[in-house]
């Protein structure tokens, strides 16, 4: 689990290497990426809808760091846009959600029957590179880095 969210924290560095603050979105009951991202010297906030619903007095932050989150989004143009609107000019929106199953660039039905990543009955939507791109564009933002598996990193740029 630390490993998996400590390769994210490398890409952010990398990518955003002037990030100070950032917020969480969705940390869950255990905010684990908090302390790995304050140990590289990110003061980190953290929301999550069930487990730290008071939102930060802070309005907006370097990054907005969602992992795991975007899938269980009941009504997620709402969700996206409050994410989206706690991103300082030229801040930062980092996703980690896994992407919905291709075929030569096609959502495909047959793969996506098989996936394990469905199975999980919180998992209510999915998304893909094209997702992203899309609301990019509609948010103002820019996408700077997308592994095109379950990563991508888009900076606003109003």
């Amino acid at each position: 689990y630390v490993e998996m969210f400590m390769k994210k924290v490398v890409l952010v560095k990398e990518h955003c290497p002037q990030t100070k603050t950032a917020l969480d979105f969705g940390c869950g009951y255990e905010p684990v990426l908090k302390a790995l991202l304050e140990r590289e010297g990110i003061k980190t906030d953290v929301f999550d809808s069930n487990f730290f619903p008071d939102f930060p007095k802070r309005k907006t932050f370097d990054l907005v760091i969602s992992t795991e989150t975007f899938e269980h989004f009941k009504t997620p143009i709402k969700d996206i846009r409050q994410a989206a609107s706690c991103v300082s000019s030229l801040g930062f929106l980092a996703v980690m959600t896994r992407f919905y199953p291709l075929e030569k660039e096609i959502p495909c039905e047959e793969k996506f029957s098989d996936w394990y990543y469905k199975r999980d009955p919180t998992h209510i939507v999915f998304y893909t590179s094209k997702t992203f791109e899309w609301l990019a564009r509609k948010m103002g933002f820019k996408i700077i880095y997308n592994n095109q598996f379950d990563f991508v990193l888009l900076q606003n740029l109003i």
